[in-house]
């Protein structure tokens, strides 16, 4: 295919992963933090959809679909984050701190449905920002044969977000309003900004790519058009159906199941932490046998666990089949979004990253949809879940036709591959 660098082999295959770097491990800590904030505050969105809908009246299928407009700040985020191939990585991470920090006080602070919806919609947002530009900066630093792996350290520290926001949730959640003291708290990075202005390096690929003159990210996107288009697509169908089964489960064992708040939080934050094998076990796995091989087996068995929390809400088999999903969906994302930061150049490396989440986005978004207009004719919200599980099958078809990146060497010398390309 045109324009595309082919992966490259290096002492590494052989079995040896190569020596981390103390600069790298620092930037793995200041881009986790960052993070794992960020999860903290998405986390709390999905848990307190219940808490939402007491607070406001309102039904099932209005909470959905609050929850589904909440995604769509997603898109827009994709616009802000094109920005950082051209200003660089650091200022509009820095910018996405600051900005879910205050969309966590908007929504802490909901006197309506409206205002809920709308500090959803930004905290989506700057949440989305953030966790693109850390996945971006950490694989541009990150030796090759390890990036996967450190991918997958990164959603470890990502995943300690969601386990504080469960913990507070577990402890909190039955107190009357307690939602809004929850989302207040999720302001604290804006303070930590100030450490992390400092602390941050821009992204040496990208400095090294402004100077060596590569080409502007729309043309390199031009020229990976086929490459982009495939992982956008990927996304799309990978997240159709998974995100409504990782969204609203909070919402189906307290509302349908009859699940105490406490519970839900018990049970979630026990299958996260087991789950988080899948971090680790992805990555290595990715590392060694290919990013698509393992994208595919892990979104296979993620949409077969999710099943299981919508057909038996027994509180053992449940925390089981997430424990399955979570696990699985750990290590498919680790693999997709190894494979989304090697598909082209530096130049447009956080280009693609944006377009890519256009399609993930665009599948929560229609997958959410789906549930809420499926909940009336299949007669509730477990019903209409699974309904929509089989359509994984075009994911797995879609992650078939992407390109195999495991290898590729990403920084100065990608110009140099294109041109012999």
């Amino acid at each position: 295919m045109r324009g595309e660098a082919q992966p490259q082999s290096g002492p590494s295959d052989a079995g040896n992963r190569p020596k981390i770097s103390k600069e790298v491990w620092f930037l793995l800590f200041v881009v986790g933090t960052a993070f794992m904030a960020s999860r903290y505050d998405f986390q709390l969105s999905t848990l307190a959809l219940p808490q939402f809908q007491q607070a406001f009246g309102y039904d099932d299928q209005t909470s959905i679909l609050i929850g589904t407009l909440a995604k769509v700040g997603a898109i827009p985020a994709v616009m802000l984050t094109l920005m950082a191939d051209r200003i660089g990585r650091k200022p509009l991470f820095l910018m996405a701190i600051l900005g879910f920090s205050a969309s966590a006080l908007l929504t802490a602070a909901a006197l309506n449905p409206v205002m809920l919806a709308g500090g959803l919609f930004f905290t989506r947002l700057f949440t989305m920002v953030d966790e693109l530009l850390a996945v971006v900066l950490l694989a541009e630093a990150a030796p090759p044969q390890a990036r996967a792996w450190m991918l997958g350290l990164l959603s470890l520290l990502g995943a300690s977000g969601d386990g504080v926001a469960l913990a507070v949730y577990g402890s909190f959640a039955d107190q009357s309003d307690a939602w809004r003291f929850m989302y207040a708290a999720g302001a604290v990075p804006a303070l930590l900004s100030i450490i992390w202005r400092l602390a941050l390096p821009e992204s040496a690929a990208f400095l090294a790519a402004n100077q060596a003159k590569q080409a502007n990210q729309f043309e390199l996107i031009r020229i990976y058009r086929r490459p982009v288009l495939l992982i956008g697509i990927a996304y799309f169908l990978f997240w159709l159906p998974i995100s409504p089964a990782l969204s609203y489960n909070s919402q189906y064992l307290q509302s349908v199941a009859k699940w105490e708040p406490s519970q839900v939080a018990l049970v979630s934050f026990a299958a996260g932490m087991i789950g988080l094998v899948g971090t680790f076990l992805g990555g290595r796995l990715a590392d060694r046998f290919g990013r698509k091989p393992v994208a595919m087996i892990a979104t296979l068995i993620c949409v077969l666990g999710l099943s299981g929390v919508y057909l038996n809400s027994t509180f053992g088999f449940v925390g089981g089949a997430l424990s399955i999903g979570y696990m699985a969906w750990f290590a498919a994302s680790v693999a997709l979004r190894a494979t989304m930061t090697e598909l082209i150049p530096t130049k447009a490396r956080a280009t693609v990253a944006g377009t890519s989440e256009i399609g993930a986005s665009s599948g929560a978004i229609l997958g959410g949809s789906l549930v809420a207009f499926l909940i009336p004719v299949l007669g509730g919200l477990g019903h209409a879940l699974i309904a929509i599980m089989p359509m994984v099958v075009l994911a797995l078809i879609a992650i078939i036709c992407l390109p195999e990146t495991k290898g590729r060497v990403l920084g100065e010398g990608e110009e140099a591959e294109d041109t012999k390309a």
